[in-house]
């Protein structure tokens, strides 16, 4: 049972350091048709390529190079660029905002593509807010949610210790009982006169010698 403890807590300990990770990458970045990015993606120099039905569930930033969204591929959160140039192909969506740093940063929406949030040039709201939502969704809660799990198991395993208790002693009982039963039985004889003092004295240390 503690083997099995401990390879559950190993395995919330690495879903844990997963969720507070984001990928980061210099250089040229494509995200093949289909493939999912769990996280944020961060990228200092170069382009990021997003292929037809890709999707990046978190954010997207970009600090020099162009992004391209292509078909149907999808951004979770918001996409920042501090400079270069922006492409959204025929069905792209980013779930977020669009933030760019200058208004001399391309923006290139195909009539198809959509950004359900706002398309602004002012970055620095949000990079006060995506420091204090990302501390705090991505680290925080899920250190809460690891304690409570460990607890909740904790007081499971316990629980099930003390059934184990109970139901080893409970023989225990029964052969206690049953000690007393034989023993009383013997002295009853003993004293109605149908065996002898010795031969009560053997059976007796006979029957206790087997508890």
């Amino acid at each position: 049972m503690k083997t099995k403890f401990s390879i559950i807590f190993m395995l919330l300990a690495a879903l844990l350091l997963n969720s507070c990770m984001s990928a980061s990458f210099s250089g040229n970045y494509i995200l093949g048709t289909g493939k999912t990015l769990r996280g944020n993606l961060f990228v200092t120099s170069g382009s990021v390529t997003l292929e037809e039905n890709s999707r990046v569930t978190g954010t997207i930033i970009l600090t020099s190079g162009e992004l391209n969204i292509g078909k149907n591929a999808q951004v979770g959160g918001d996409v920042v660029l501090t400079s270069g140039a922006l492409y959204l192909a025929d069905g792209a969506v980013v779930h977020g905002d669009v933030i760019l740093s200058s208004s001399d940063i391309g923006l290139h929406q195909s009539p198809g593509a959509t950004v359900e949030g706002n398309i602004t040039y002012d970055i620095a709201p949000f990079a006060i807010s995506f420091v204090t939502k990302g501390f705090l969704l991505y680290c925080v809660l899920p250190i809460v949610i690891l304690i409570a799990i460990i607890l909740g198991l904790g007081t499971w395993l316990g629980r099930q210790s003390k059934k184990r208790v109970q139901i080893v002693q409970a023989p225990v009982l029964a052969v206690t009982e049953d000690t007393k039963t034989k023993l009383q039985n013997l002295k009853k004889m003993l004293d109605e006169g149908l065996i002898t003092e010795t031969d009560y004295e053997a059976k007796k240390t006979d029957i206790l010698s087997k508890m």
